[in-house]
């Protein structure tokens, strides 16, 4: 039975639930390409639809339950072979198998979550879960593969499965999950909503030149808080600051009593729990000592101006590569492109 492949229409549709007891969690995922009838099962097929760059939470059956981390797919799934035991009453009777074909995916940069999404929490949001997943069946045609059982008789609990598709309106729902969601926007602009809170979207609100163009305007708005707030409060400390940043990798230049520091700045009107970097500036961390420092939730009022914020730092900061979750690309053009336009 071919695989209903609804997440492929919309591009922000990145996420998974890993189902497992496994102690490797964040490794790969792993399961056989037919069940114990010989038959394909769409939870195990599922595993050769991730595509680099997409994300996996991991349910952690030993400890909890819940979702206890995530991390990101690095290449396309391939054929592999898995020695598998089946869950379950009829897999309890049956001995484990011997190599057997399956389909695997490369993930890396595992990361727990700094509050893991218990059971219990989301038996507390059932009735949102349930309305989240009676809303995606109504507007899927097909089965949606979702990651939790919810029935009239017993309390909400993980799918009987491996690998289930995690929907974006549910990931939405989790506050646990704010870096996730910023971890997969490919272009975070961000927008303020009522009380005070923020939202990120993979898109502008407003297609229009004058929107694009106040958005870049608040940008650097922010960005400039932050690089004078660092510069100040060093200057205040008898350092030497120099703002490098339109000609170097980072962007604050520090000296001392002969000793210099450099240091990346990072600026955000909404509490960040990750940062967008370039390879440039992933390679100079690389290489030289750096420190990090994020100022978030950034008062920016409708004049631009910008007010107070929090500091966070990180001396001798050096991202590690395993952990980058790929958001753009640049894309060679290829020499066959047409040099002309198409006729009518």
């Amino acid at each position: 039975m071919p695989v209903n492949r609804w997440w492929r229409r919309d591009p922000s549709e990145r996420f998974w639930l890993e189902i497992t007891n496994r102690d490797d969690i964040g490794t790969n995922l792993l399961a056989p390409q037919v069940n114990d009838q010989g038959v394909e099962y769409w939870s195990y097929a599922l595993v050769r639809e991730v595509r680099p760059g997409d994300l996996v939470l991991h349910w952690d059956k030993n400890h909890g339950p819940g979702i206890v981390g995530y991390s990101h797919v690095l290449g396309e799934p391939f054929a592999s072979t898995i020695t598998w035991q089946s869950r379950g009453t009829y897999g309890r009777q049956r001995n484990a198998s011997g190599p057997e074909a399956a389909w695997q995916a490369p993930l890396g940069g595992y990361r727990q979550l700094k509050q893991p999404v218990t059971q219990a929490r989301l038996r507390e949001i059932e009735s949102r879960i349930r309305s989240l997943r009676d809303h995606l069946a109504e507007s899927v045609d097909g089965p949606v593969y979702f990651p939790f059982a919810l029935s009239e008789t017993r309390p909400l609990r993980a799918a009987q499965g491996y690998l289930t598709k995690l929907p974006l309106a549910l990931v939405e729902e989790l506050t646990e999950l704010l870096e996730l969601r910023q971890t997969a926007v490919s272009e975070p602009h961000e927008v303020e909503v009522p009380g005070g809170q923020s939202t990120f979207r993979s898109k502008p609100t407003r297609s229009t030149g004058f929107g694009r163009q106040h958005d870049a305007r608040r940008r650097r708005a922010v960005e400039r808080h932050a690089m004078d707030l660092v510069l100040d409060h060093y200057r205040s400390l008898g350092y030497e600051a120099e703002d490098v940043g339109d000609h170097s990798s980072w962007d604050v230049t520090v000296r001392k009593d002969g000793t210099e520091t450099h240091i990346e700045v990072k600026g955000s009107t909404t509490r960040r729990d990750t940062i967008d970097l370039t390879e440039g500036e992933v390679r100079h961390a690389e290489g030289v000592s750096t420190q990090l420092i994020v100022i978030d939730q950034i008062d920016l009022d409708d004049n631009l101006r910008c007010h107070g914020g929090r500091w966070r730092s990180w001396a001798d900061w050096a991202p590690r590569r395993a952990e980058l979750v790929a958001t753009a690309y640049r894309y060679p053009l290829p020499d066959s492109g047409r040099a002309e336009r198409p006729q009518r």
